[in-house]
C-alpha cells in the first residue's frame, strides 16, 4: 500500500486532468460548438475556465476520497503533513490541466487527443515516473528522460511527504520542479489557444 497510493494518485490524476479535458475540448470542436461559443460575448478564457474547472472539482473530491481511503482502510499512518500532500497535489492537477488545454490545441479529433495523450502520459506515466519501477535502476539514459515527466516529481514528493512524513522542505525541488512545469505549460497552453480561436 505504501508504494501503491503516490504511483495512483499521480496516474489518477493525470488521466482525470489531462486525458478527459483534452477529449472534451476536441469534442466541442468537432461538433462546431466550440466555434460557436468563441464568437459568443464570453471571453475564451472564460470558455477555457468553463471547461477545466469541473475536471479541478472532480480531482479535490477523488483527492479527498484517496485520502481517506489511505489513512483508514490502507493503513498509512496520519500526520499533519497532509496539508503540503493537498497543495502539491493541487499544483499537479493544475499542471495537467494545463496539459490537458496544450493537447486539446494540437489535437484535431478525439482519436488522435487520446492517442495523443496516451503516449504522452499514460504509458511514460506506468513505466518512467518510478510507479513500477524505481528510476535509480533505470538506464541512465532513461533516467534523464524521465526529468521531463510530471508524474516522475509528484511521486516522489507524495513518498517523501505521506510514507516518510517529512516536513515540505525536503521535497522543495519537486515542488519548483511542477511550479516550473505548469508555468511553462499553461503560458504555452493558453498562447497556442488564442493563436488557434
Amino acid at each position: 500500500a505504501y508504494n501503491f497510493v503516490p504511483g495512483i494518485m499521480g496516474m489518477i490524476f493525470i488521466m482525470i486532468c489531462a486525458m478527459m479535458t483534452s477529449v472534451s475540448i476536441v469534442s466541442e470542436k468537432e461538433t462546431g460548438t466550440m466555434n460557436l461559443l468563441l464568437v459568443s460575448p464570453v471571453r475564451p478564457r472564460t470558455i477555457i475556465l468553463g471547461k477545466l474547472v469541473p475536471y479541478f472539482l472532480l480531482s479535490c473530491i477523488i483527492l479527498i476520497l484517496m485520502l481517506l481511503l489511505s489513512y483508514t482502510v490502507l493503513g498509512i499512518p496520519f500526520s499533519f503533513s497532509v496539508i503540503h500532500v493537498i497543495w502539491v497535489t493541487i499544483l499537479y492537477v493544475v499542471l495537467a490541466l494545463a496539459l490537458g488545454l496544450l493537447i486539446s490545441t494540437i489535437a484535431s479529433t478525439q482519436v488522435s487527443a487520446l492517442l495523443v495523450s496516451g503516449v504522452m502520459f499514460m504509458i511514460p506515466v506506468v513505466l518512467l515516473s518510478g510507479m513500477i519501477f524505481p528510476v535509480e535502476n533505470m538506464p541512465l539514459a532513461l533516467q534523464w528522460f524521465s526529468c521531463i515527466i510530471p508524474a516522475r516529481w509528484y511521486i516522489s514528493a507524495m513518498r517523501v511527504l505521506m510514507i516518510q512524513q517529512l516536513p515540505i522542505g525536503y521535497v522543495l525541488t519537486e515542488v519548483l520542479v511542477l511550479s516550473g512545469m505548469a508555468l511553462a505549460v499553461l503560458v504555452l497552453a493558453v498562447k497556442k489557444f488564442n493563436a488557434k480561436k
